[in-house]
């Protein structure tokens, strides 16, 4: 004050300490509600506020980049997932990722809290056969086999991870021989009713008039030929149903 005299009389116009707004994954929440049409939201800026919400706005009017929507608000599980005493906001949001904020990040970090939500039947199957498992929105998914005689955890590095090998062994025995995937974490969609032949062709870039019992690898676009879902449709009856 004794070199900027003014900054004496300046006062303080505004002072502010409040909740932050930390997400469970450490990611924005941003763009329209799938539950409202024109309903936008900007939340969960994790501290960096001021510096993420004018790069928000400017996608708003023209959509997301690939690389961008991960962030949107239509990509977030529609509710907290229970764990015990506790919903996943809160156990994991103030004792793991407002740490994670500010500490390295890990390619592949696997999150440690509210974990085991949601598990498939084949669960202790998979623990048994040496899975690591990794989190989905909730879900215990195998993310990778240790051989027999190693640890099934993660050793995290920014070089090739203890995992590598693992992985190349999965998938040569994907390539070479049969293997078997528990898709239990998928979201699946029951589509029936006169239309849904010509609805879900529409949609899809894929000719979905098939045989009872085909599956078929499609896109669903939007207006602009962007791709909006990456998904395969099986026929399951003559009466167009679809799952």
């Amino acid at each position: 004050m004794r070199r900027v005299p003014v900054l004496a009389e300046a006062g303080i116009q505004l002072f502010f300490n409040g909740p932050e707004s930390f997400t469970p994954d450490d990611r924005y929440y941003i763009g329209e509600t799938p539950e409202v049409k024109d309903l936008f939201v900007a939340t969960g800026f994790n501290s960096v506020g001021i510096a993420a919400t004018a790069a928000s706005a400017r996608w708003w009017p023209s959509g997301f980049s690939i690389g961008a929507r991960r962030w949107t608000v239509r990509c977030r599980h529609p509710a907290c997932l229970a764990v015990p005493g506790q919903s996943t906001l809160s156990a994991r949001s103030h004792v793991e990722t407002l740490g994670l904020l500010y500490a390295m990040h890990w390619p592949y970090y696997q999150y440690t809290t509210a974990r085991g939500v949601r598990r498939t039947p084949l669960h202790d199957r998979l623990l048994a056969a040496g899975a690591c498992m990794g989190e989905t929105a909730g879900w215990e998914r195998p993310n990778w086999y240790a051989a027999p005689g190693s640890t099934p955890s993660y050793e995290y590095s920014y070089g090739r991870q203890n995992w590598f090998e693992a992985c190349r062994a999965e998938c040569l025995a994907v390539r070479d021989r049969v293997t078997l995937f528990d898709q239990s974490c998928f979201a699946k969609f029951l589509v029936q009713g006169p239309g849904a032949c010509s609805v879900l062709n529409r949609l899809s870039t894929a000719e979905l008039d098939v045989p009872i019992g085909k599956i078929i690898y499609t896109q669903w676009l939007n207006e602009r030929g962007g791709i909006e879902a990456d998904l395969t449709i099986t026929r399951l009856a003559a009466m167009n149903i679809w799952w």
